[in-house]
C-alpha cells in the first residue's frame, strides 16, 4: 500500500502497465470507487460508488495529459518528481485535477477486478511476497557487515556498498535457482509428482544455508560443481 497515491494508477496505465498493489483492507477501498455514469443509477447496488468521474476534465483538453506522458517518455522528469509536483499544486489547478481524475477511473476499475477475482488477489500476494523476501535478504546481508544497510562516508562509497549488496543478493538467488532447476529436472525424469508439487512452493530467495561470514574467493580455480551439489539433496 505504500506505493498507492493519487497518480500512480494513471501513470502506469498511460505506459500500458498494470499497477497492482495488495490491498490490506478491501473495506477501506470502497471510499475510492468512482463511476462514469450518474451515481443515482447505483442506488440499489451492493457496492456503491462515492462519486462520478468528471469526463470533461479528461477529454476537453487532452494536451495536458499528452504533455505529461511525453515528459515521462523522454525522461525529462521522473515519476516520483511528477507526483511530488502535482501534489504541490493548488487543489483547483486543472492539470492536477485532470491527472487525479484519470487515476480515480483506473483505480476504480482495478479495485473492482481485485474484489471479484480471487486469482488476481493470489497473484498479487505472491508477487508482493517475493519482493518482501528479497528485501529481507538485502537487510540480512547488510546486517552481516555491521547492522547498517549502507556503509560509507561519501556518495560514491554508499553507491558501491549498495551495489555490493545487490551483487550478493543476486548471486544467492542465482545459486538457489540453479539448485532448484537441477532438482526439477531430476524429479521430472523420475516422475515424482509429490516432489514436483512441493518444489513449486520453494522460493529461490533463501539464505539459511549460506554462510556469509566465510571466505570470498573471486577466482576460477577449483570452481564449484553446481550440477553435482543437488545429488545428495531430497525435499521429500
Amino acid at each position: 500500500m505504500h506505493s498507492v497515491n493519487k497518480a500512480n494508477f494513471a501513470i502506469m496505465y498511460w505506459f500500458e502497465r498494470v499497477f497492482a498493489p495488495r490491498y490490506t483492507s478491501l473495506q477501506a477501498q470502497l471510499k475510492h470507487l468512482y463511476c462514469g455514469d450518474d451515481i443515482a443509477q447505483y442506488e440499489n447496488f451492493l457496492i456503491k460508488p462515492v462519486g462520478q468521474i468528471d469526463r470533461a476534465l479528461i477529454c476537453n483538453d487532452p494536451s495536458i495529459i499528452e504533455q505529461i506522458i511525453a515528459s515521462l517518455s523522454v525522461k525529462e522528469i521522473s515519476q516520483q518528481a511528477l507526483v511530488r509536483k502535482l501534489c504541490a499544486l493548488s487543489p483547483h489547478h486543472r492539470t492536477r485535477k485532470a491527472v487525479f481524475e484519470v487515476d480515480k477511473l483506473v483505480r476504480s476499475i482495478y479495485t473492482l477486478r481485485y474484489m471479484r477475482d480471487p486469482q488476481l488477489q493470489r497473484d498479487v500476494h505472491r508477487s508482493q511476497n517475493r519482493i518482501e523476501a528479497y528485501h529481507q535478504l538485502r537487510s540480512f546481508i547488510a546486517q552481516v557487515g555491521g547492522k547498517k544497510h549502507l556503509v560509507g562516508k561519501t556518495d560514491l562509497d554508499v553507491a558501491i556498498s549498495n551495489e555490493c549488496g545487490r551483487l550478493l543478493a543476486n548471486t544467492v538467488t542465482a545459486f538457489n535457482s540453479v539448485l532448484l532447476s537441477t532438482l526439477l529436472e531430476r524429479y521430472q525424469r523420475e516422475g515424482n509428482e509429490k516432489a514436483l508439487a512441493m518444489l513449486k512452493k520453494i522460493s529461490p530467495v533463501a539464505w539459511q544455508h549460506i554462510h556469509f561470514l566465510g571466505h570470498y574467493a573471486f577466482r576460477n580455480e577449483n570452481p564449484i560443481d553446481l550440477a553435482a551439489m543437488p545429488s545428495g539433496l531430497d525435499i521429500v
